[in-house]
Parts: structure tokens; sequence; C-alpha cells
């Protein structure tokens, strides 16, 4: 099979796994639940009086949501990132492309890409290139002209070693992606953004991500997708067996979102933090942002509400989240999400633990 068609293959075969239940972690949880709110009964506020909007590279967003990359390359994703670019404008929320590899390779799948663009004039745009390209020694200008397909706010590395090592294609390259991304992050217009796929950021090497340059990190957390499932589901389909049974091996593997949120955020209060990976309503939102994100990603639930519901069904999705959002910060009795970030909350459970056995400094909670 031609390069690009396998790229293809393999981009719509991902879009499909990741809407089966099957596919979500199924005894991993993102551990939000081990996060209590403090909810207060006499707030002292009105209702009308909270406002969630935020800045966001540059850019002021209604509320600090992220519809999170996930595609591009075939006319399935366009179809799809049309829907989530024209979400994206009329939310006033941000907005991320999938792997802009396949464009490289076969340019006639840009505008699978750049429609977002044309669609979501005014709010910001993540770009998208994988940490094995960048290690194989993909060229700056190549980077640059990803950047300028989506006319691109910053540029997002995506991490998926994991996903990597399971995947019948995969091209676990990672030797030298530090000294990678010092260069990049050196020589890129836009901001350097670094994502996980599913299995989180642990501390150590959110420290080693931030002396490389990146300007912020989408923690990526176990809980949601289990890319290795996915990848399991695929290559059982393609009868090989011992990397099925590897794949259910590893299918409950990785950092919880909620975990990983703070692992990154105790690195330094200047990153930009943003939490995606099992967050799926506006009261997952709330937590994620009172443990330390400054943004919210969501995927999967967003790309299920495309396919349900089409345009009106992620509109319908996200302002159900935002709402929730709202009514989380009014509970609280924070007029904003500056107020929010002091707002009493309780950390139990596996998440307490879990910052005990790891010395993790968390102010405030």
């Amino acid at each position: 099979m031609h390069r690009s068609r396998k790229h293809a293959s393999r981009k719509d075969d991902h879009i499909l796994y990741s809407l089966l239940s099957a596919s979500q972690y199924s005894r991993k949880t993102a551990w939000f639940e081990y996060v209590d709110l403090v909810h207060v009964a006499a707030p002292e506020i009105d209702f009308s009086d909270v406002s969630l909007s935020t800045e966001f590279l540059g850019f002021k967003l209604t509320a600090p949501l992220l519809i999170a990359g996930m595609t591009g390359g075939t006319p399935l994703a366009k179809k799809l990132n049309e829907i989530f670019a024209r979400a994206a404008e009329e939310l006033g929320v941000a907005l991320g492309v999938g792997s802009q590899r396949v464009a490289l390779e076969s340019p006639e799948t840009r505008e699978t890409f750049s429609v977002v663009r044309e669609v979501a004039v005014s709010v910001p745009v993540i770009a998208n290139i994988g940490a094995s390209q960048l290690v194989e020694g993909i060229g700056f200008d190549a980077v640059e002209s990803l950047v300028e397909m989506v006319d691109a706010d910053a540029l997002a590395v995506h991490l998926n070693p994991l996903q990597e090592v399971l995947q019948p294609e995969g091209e676990a390259r990672y030797a030298g992606l530090l000294k990678r991304l010092k260069e990049l992050s050196e020589r890129c217009s836009v901001p350097v953004l670094v994502k996980e796929t599913g299995a989180g950021v642990s501390r150590e090497a959110a420290a080693k991500l931030a002396s490389a340059g990146v300007r912020g990190i989408d923690v990526g957390g176990a809980g949601g997708t289990s890319f290795a499932k996915v990848e399991g589901f695929r290559s059982l389909a393609l009868g090989d067996e011992l990397l099925y049974q590897l794949a259910l091996d590893f299918s409950e593997w990785g950092v919880p979102t909620a975990a990983s949120i703070l692992e990154v955020r105790s690195v330094s209060p200047d990153l930009i933090v943003i939490a995606t990976g099992g967050l799926r309503s506006g009261v997952d939102a709330a937590k994620a942002l009172r443990l330390g994100a400054d943004l919210c990603g969501f995927a999967q639930p967003v790309l299920r509400a495309a396919f349900e519901g089409g345009y009106e069904g992620v509109v319908r999705y996200l302002r159900r989240v935002v709402e929730g959002l709202r009514r989380a910060l009014f509970l609280t009795g924070s007029r904003n999400l500056a107020e929010f970030k002091r707002a009493p909350a309780v950390v139990k459970g596996e998440l307490r633990e879990w910052i005990e056995l790891r010395g993790l400094r968390v102010p405030g909670l």
C-alpha cells in the first residue's frame, strides 16, 4: 500500500476505533472523582456575575476550553475539522488539529487541515507534528510550513511513545528529542507546546521539556481513550496477535490526568498547562482548573458529538461543558477564574496518596 494511503487508513482507523466504548480505559480513571470542590451555600455573588473569560496565546477566550487536535489527512477528517472549527469560532474557544505529517508527504491533503483557519478566523489554532518526525530530522522550514498551513498561533509536538511501540507501523524514535525541541523552540515563529496522547506527563519529564524551552504542556493523561486499546484493535484486525496481546498488557498504562496536572504544575508556575484525557463535563473541567490547569481540552466526547449530531451536536455538547463550568464557579463563590483558583477544595483517596508518595508540592490543596 502506498505510504499516503497507509496514513489515511490509519487516521480513519483512529477516528473510528476511538469512538468505541471498548477503547476507553476500563479500570483506570482520570481521578477527578478524588477531587471535591467545597460547596458554598451563601456565595454572596449573582450567577450573572460569573465570567469564564481567559487569555490564551494573545487571544481572549470566552471560556478556558480547547477542542483538542484529533485528525486530518482524509475526506472524513476534513469534514470533522470543519465542524470543529465552526464550533470553536461560534463558542470562542481554542482549537487544535491532528498530526500534519501526512500533509508534508501528500500535499493534496493540506486542505483537510487548512480548512480550520478558513472557518475559525478569530480563535487560536494549534498546529501539530510528531516527536518522532522531529527526531528524524524534519527541516525547520517544513515545520514552518505546517504552522503557515493553518495560520497557527502555536505548534504542538505530540508525544506518543506508548502508542508508537504498540502500533503496527510504529516509529518509536525519541533519542535526541530534547535537543531538537530546544532548537525548535528557539527558531519557531510561534510558541512551542508539547502534548501527550493519553498516557500523561510526569514531573521529571515536564522539567526536561521546560528546560528545552517549551512554553506549555498538554498533559494528555490516562483515563479517557486508551490508545493502547485502539492500536490493539488495529493489530487484531491486521492479524498481529503479538501486538494485540501486548496492547492488552498496556491497556491501563499511564499517569491519570488529575495526577499529571499536579506533576506538571509542580515544575513551574509559568508553564501553560493544558488538561486533556478523560474530561467529560464542566465539573471535570472545573476540577482540572482547580488542580492547576490553564485550559481544558476535549477530544473523544467532541468527536462522538460530531458523529451523532454534526455541528449542532458539538455546539450543544460544548455549551453543556461551558454552562457546567460556570455553575461550578458560582457554587464555589467565584466570580472569575482567578478567584476560583483559590476556592477551597479537597483531594482524597488515590490522588492524595499519589501526591504524598511522589512528594509533590501542591499549595492550597
